[in-house]
């Protein structure tokens, strides 16, 4: 993911590695905390990747930060409301 990651925002070094790792980590800790089964919470998950990349990026996109910011928030709502991705 962190390769992943990294291109979509447009990084070619490892400047930036310890950061973008931690904003997943925090997106992952954010979708468990909002009751998002642990066992769903794997970067294989089509859906839960879509929203750590949704969250990463909108700690990196200032310009359009509140946009990927309320998409996230919309992403993770849907999740809440899947029976198959709730504990």
């Amino acid at each position: 993911m962190l390769e992943d990651l990294k291109k979509v925002l447009g990084f070619n070094n490892d400047e930036f590695d310890d950061l973008i790792t931690n904003y997943i980590e925090t997106a992952k800790m954010d979708l468990e905390m909002a009751g998002i089964s642990k066992s769903k919470i794997i970067e294989d998950d089509k859906l839960i990747y879509s929203a750590i990349i949704t969250f990463v990026k909108s700690k990196f996109d200032i310009e359009n930060s509140e946009m990927f910011t309320d998409s996230y928030l919309l992403q993770k709502e849907h999740l809440r409301h899947y029976s198959d991705y709730i504990e």
